[in-house]
């Protein structure tokens, strides 16, 4: 240990070396202390001068005082010494200097700190004062479509407010938003800069009193797995770091986003029920495969998912309902269509039997415009079916499928496509160059389904001979996916090539009524008019679906559970099927709630129409009407449809 002695110069530099790092405030109290011992020491100098050579202008101690304020305050005030003596006149300016001094100190002080609050504002550190806000922890592909949704979730509330926390910088943000998001209606974003899985930046956040949270990965979902590790790697640590802050008896729903599937396991672990996790692959495949087979089926999800139109909602009526069937409370409601029971045990049944009770502890799903217009009436709307039985189910038939391209969706594509398909079925895909890789996955689906034909190939699809090779017309469907990697402009710019490839072919085809459906991905909405031109009937904007029902599951996380069964073959689906099946006498003029009535005599629940004469018009939705007024009159004829849940497509 040194023995060395500091002397009291060095121990008092030091203590106030200690005392001026402590922040602006030390700072600003030591230039007051220095302005007050100013002024106490030229007071004393001016009461020992004046009393030694008295001035007349100064007849009391108060007016020395007063003046010596004036000088160090204002270094106009050396006037009021011109008629004094040679002594005060000296006192007057070394007063002014030391003033001088001071405020000069003073003032360069007041804005160093202005300036640093406002770059402390700029780089997005203060402090968040916000309740039930929806916190957003990353910046990642779909944060733009998530905040549009929240936007219109929260159109009915007073101020409700977003809170995004990302490492980009505040202005980054906020310049960001300012351009794309022209009207916030009633939602205030708010940005923050730092670290999602710093305690303290969370606590800044306000996450202890956030309604929800959603923790998007940086990592993009066509990234490495190397890069996809790390990144669910840092998601997970983000997790921790709220369940730390909250504790875990207080943790809001958490929705994360997270790639690998033993790391979505272990994030459930963390805090079971609180945290859901969206398997984006699994989902957008079961999408593709859904819309792909049945027409007109994207537009519809596109209706049910998000705020826009309609959404879900667990609803539990009065104790009136216990007892009931499923066929009959149905019809309780005149501007809400029921989905299913959610059970007790947590159990849901989308479209159960018509039989099925409603046992005390359920809780009906329910399709709506907003909350507010779910009324349940006590007394049951009386609806008569079409006469006659409901056509037998149709017979199941041989499918054929082309798949363009490959990507991460691919493998569970043709997987889901096979859960479908009857034996004798085939699925053809080509690929612009064949790995190992692809084909170890292709080869493991291909043994789990014997009875389905399978073939991949690689050819340049850019090729016209190539695809005239192909026979696109023999096919009922030709899914082109978006490959992985690059930006989503350049994504679809490769995918709009290969549609306008087989654009070209069918319309040099000399039989004019094929039947085969263009079906494709798109990555950026803004492309949507140009695939449309490239002759696609149906296409699944993949990053819209997933935002929007991320901004759908913060809201109510148990809307995943719906999603999931929805998703399943094994459960009931949303088909649209020719109103011929539910009516045996066409044209038809009926009421939705009469329409419904002859739909659960095949044990289905009808929830929309799709008018065919209405198919081309935007102006009316290209003719899908989801979840209409009971009341409301349609006038059916052949080609028109039903949007059903229905076990499967017969």
């Amino acid at each position: 240990m040194s023995s060395e002695k500091h002397g009291i110069g060095e121990k008092f530099k030091y203590g106030f070396d200690n005392y001026m790092s402590k922040g602006g405030f030390s700072i600003f109290s030591a230039l007051m202390f220095l302005f007050f011992a100013s002024f106490a020491l030229m007071s004393i100098v001016r009461f020992v001068a004046n009393t030694i050579l008295p001035q007349e202008t100064l007849q009391t101690v108060n007016d020395q005082f007063w003046r010596v304020f004036l000088q160090i305050s204002d270094a106009g005030a050396i006037a009021e010494d011109t008629d004094g003596n040679i002594l005060n006149k000296v006192i007057g300016i070394l007063t002014i200097f030391l003033g001088l001094i001071l405020f000069s100190s003073l003032v360069a002080f007041i804005t160093s700190q202005f300036e640093a609050k406002l770059d402390e504002l700029k780089k997005g550190k203060s402090l968040v004062i916000e309740k039930n806000h929806t916190l957003i922890l990353g910046f990642g592909d779909r944060v733009l479509e998530i905040i549009r949704e929240l936007i219109i979730a929260n159109e009915s509330e007073k101020s409700p407010a977003v809170v995004v926390l990302s490492e980009l910088e505040k202005d980054e943000m906020d310049d960001f938003f300012r351009e794309r998001i022209e009207d916030r209606k009633t939602t205030r974003i708010i940005t923050r800069s730092g670290s999602t899985s710093s305690l303290q930046i969370l606590q800044k956040v306000s996450v202890n009193s956030a309604k929800s949270i959603i923790i998007l990965n940086d990592v993009a979902v066509d990234a490495s797995d190397d890069d996809k590790f790390l990144g669910d790697a840092r998601v997970l640590k983000t997790i921790m770091a709220v369940v730390a802050c909250t504790g875990e008896e207080n943790v809001p729903p958490i929705l994360a986003e997270l790639h690998m599937q033993n790391r979505r396991k272990l994030a459930e672990n963390i805090s079971p029920g609180n945290i859901s996790i969206i398997d984006e692959h699994t989902i957008l495949a079961k999408l593709m495969v859904q819309t792909s087979r049945i027409s007109g089926l994207a537009l519809v999800y596109s209706n049910m998912i998000g705020f826009d139109e309609c959404e879900f909602y667990f609803y539990e009526p009065s104790d009136d309902c216990i007892g009931k069937k499923y066929i009959d409370i149905m019809f309780h409601f005149r501007t809400s269509t029921i989905f299913g029971f959610k059970k007790a045990d947590g159990a849901i049944l989308i479209n159960p039997d018509p039989e099925t009770v409603f046992e005390e502890g359920d809780k009906l799903i329910l399709l709506a415009e907003d909350d507010s217009t779910i009324k349940y009436l006590k007394n049951k709307l009386e609806y008569k079916a079409a006469a006659g039985e409901p056509a037998a189910a149709l017979p199941k038939v041989v499918e054929k499928q082309l798949i363009i391209g490959w990507s991460q969706k691919a493998a569970p594509i043709v997987e889901e496509y096979s859960k479908y398909l009857i034996d004798g079925s085939s699925i053809d895909v080509v690929v612009h160059e064949l790995n190992a890789e692809m084909q170890s996955e292709f080869d493991h689906i291909k043994s789990e389904y014997p009875g389905i034909n399978f073939t991949i190939t690689a050819a340049d699809i850019q090729d016209q001979s190539v695809v005239a090779g192909l026979k696109p017309e023999k096919y009922d469907n030709v899914i082109i996916l978006t490959g992985d990697g690059g930006n989503a402009e350049l994504r679809d710019s490769e995918t709009i090539s290969r549609l306008i490839t087989f654009r070209h072919y069918f319309k040099n085809l000399p039989e004019k009524n094929v039947k085969t459906q263009l079906i494709t991905e798109v990555a950026d909405s803004d492309n949507i008019e140009v695939i449309q031109e490239a002759g696609v009937k149906d296409f699944l904007i993949s990053n819209q679906f997933v935002s929007k029902m991320y901004a759908q599951i913060s809201e109510e996380p148990e809307v995943l559970n719906i999603y999931e069964d929805l998703f399943n073959p094994e459960g009931s689906e949303v088909y649209i099927k020719p109103v011929n099946l539910f009516l045996s006498k066409l044209p038809a003029k009926m009421s939705f709630g009469e329409i419904c009535a002859s739909a659960i005599k095949r044990k289905e629940t009808c929830f929309g129409i799709k008018v065919f004469a209405e198919e081309k018009n935007s102006d009316k939705n290209y003719g899908i009407y989801i979840n209409p007024d009971k009341d409301k009159v349609f006038s059916l004829s052949e080609g028109d449809a039903l949007i059903t849940l229905a076990e499967d497509e017969s």
